[in-house]
């Protein structure tokens, strides 16, 4: 492979590229024969990325056209459709109105949405699966509804997912059942060899990462879309999603000289109007505190039940509590502007000192809001939750050489789970496997081969050590 770190990413990336092709180009007869598999995604996952312009703005319906959205409208907070006041051009036609999300088009009859006056202004319904033959959406004024499909391929495609190939059952962990298939030929392949490969498969990930920043910036701008990398950040893997959710909930520019800790905390279902009996009196005084500011703000951010973030608890360290996260969230809120000054490599030290230097003199004491008080004060934002911000957001969308060899030389901690199982299952018992493990670069491209290649069968029929040993 002969790749060097300070060689242009987009020169590595292509490298990894190749295995894809060759995997894809071996694999055409069985994709060709079966369905795109589902997205995977909740409801509200997809809500969540179509309001941000991921899947994009242009599409073609079956029978009203070109369908351009010019403006994705207002999430909605109660009953009623999903989007309000969007802005969207029909077949050359300018319309203003609400757009309806649902898993499959049959679901706006089964759900009562044709008879129901609350969604006479749809001017758009979207769905997930492929409505049947001749499908018409009718609201209650008998008009067409126009319908538009986001098939599951699309959300992939634009996701940057590959099309799983393989129809074989997965193996009980559901990663595939583990051979030494995928040991064989990296036990036979050099320190260096093996290092090439995985900066290949790190900088295919990190344009991945770039592209669906992009088109995600150019919809909510760039402070909102920085943010909610942030967001994603301070919720680990358990609650990445519920904190995004959030940020889209009460957006920068919407809590912007406002009492951010209340609204966050109360969008995200954290408030009751009284603590239990047990809480000691500094938690009662701080809860007190954000309750009497979130219910002036209730009205106007409050959602119902169903649109509510879900939230992770099991399994959860007390210091990594959603609460703590939330808090966390709020007190960066405040200071957003001076921190999107420092996102590049350039001001990565800066960027470490100010995260880490944020400060709540409750937060540093509690991991809940009703939790007894910690021994001794800790930070609300540690190093390594700064370390993945800089890996996952500043060194991705900085696109200096600067920052490609800032994201090589970053230190990994310790693997996630997913990934450990990956080195594993692709590295074996080789003697140098921790030396190999010691950056995060590794961790990423071990993630992205099981995203392109481990969900899909069981691992004796994955073709990736094949074609893997082909091209080596």
């Amino acid at each position: 492979m002969g790749m060097k770190p300070d060689a242009p990413p987009e020169n590595i990336a292509e490298r990894y590229r190749e295995i894809l092709r060759s995997v894809a180009d071996a694999c055409d007869l069985v994709a060709a024969e079966q369905d795109a598999p589902e997205s995977g995604l909740s409801e509200m996952e997809v809500q969540s990325l179509w309001s941000s312009g991921i899947f994009g703005h242009e599409w073609e319906s079956e029978r009203h056209g070109h369908v351009r959205i010019l403006d994705f409208g207002e999430w909605n907070r109660s009953a009623g459709p999903d989007f309000l006041f969007a802005e969207v051009e029909i077949g050359g036609r300018l319309m203003r109105g609400d757009i309806e999300i649902d898993p499959r088009v049959q679901d706006w009859e089964n759900h009562g949405h044709g008879s129901s006056v609350r969604f006479n202004n749809v001017i758009l319904h979207v769905v997930l699966t492929q409505p049947p033959q001749g499908w018409f959406t009718r609201n209650s004024l008998h008009l067409d509804v126009p319908v538009i499909y986001l098939s599951p391929q699309k959300i992939r495609d634009s996701l940057d997912l590959q099309q799983p190939t393989i129809t074989a059952p997965c193996g009980k962990d559901g990663w595939g059942e583990r051979t030494e298939l995928c040991a064989q030929p990296l036990s036979e392949m050099s320190a260096a060899r093996i290092r090439n490969l995985m900066l290949a498969a790190a900088a295919h990930r990190r344009e991945c990462k770039q592209r669906r920043y992009r088109r995600k910036a150019l919809v909510l701008g760039e402070e909102q879309a920085s943010f909610e990398a942030w967001a994603e950040c301070l919720g680990y893997s358990a609650n990445k999603e519920a904190m995004v959710m959030l940020t889209r909930r009460a957006p920068l520019k919407r809590i912007s000289g406002m009492d951010a800790e209340a609204i966050m905390f109360g969008v995200a279902g954290f408030l009751t109007p009284t603590l239990p009996t047990r809480s000691e009196p500094e938690a009662r005084a701080y809860h007190r505190r954000v309750w009497d500011a979130w219910w002036k703000l209730k009205d106007h951010f409050a959602l119902d039940g169903g649109r509510s973030p879900s939230w992770q608890f099991a399994g959860i360290r007390p210091l990594n509590h959603p609460h703590r996260r939330v808090a966390a969230l709020a007190v960066s809120a405040m200071h957003w502007s001076q921190i999107t000054s420092l996102l590049s490599a350039r001001q990565s030290k800066q960027l470490i000192k100010t995260l880490c230097g944020l400060r709540h003199p409750f937060w540093e004491t509690h991991c809940m809001i009703d939790s007894p008080a910690l021994q001794k004060p800790r930070a609300i934002v540690g190093r390594e939750r700064t370390k993945d911000f800089l890996c996952n957001h500043v060194y991705v969308q900085d696109h200096t050489q600067e920052a490609w060899e800032a994201f090589t030389r970053l230190k990994c901690q310790a693997l996630p789970s997913r990934a450990s199982y990956l080195a594993h299952s692709l590295f074996g018992s080789r003697q140098d496997l921790r030396d190999l493990l010691r950056y995060e670069f590794v961790c990423q491209a071990l993630l992205q081969i099981g995203a392109d290649f481990c969900r899909a069968g069981s691992c004796k029929d994955c073709l990736f050590p094949v074609q893997l040993k082909q091209l080596s």
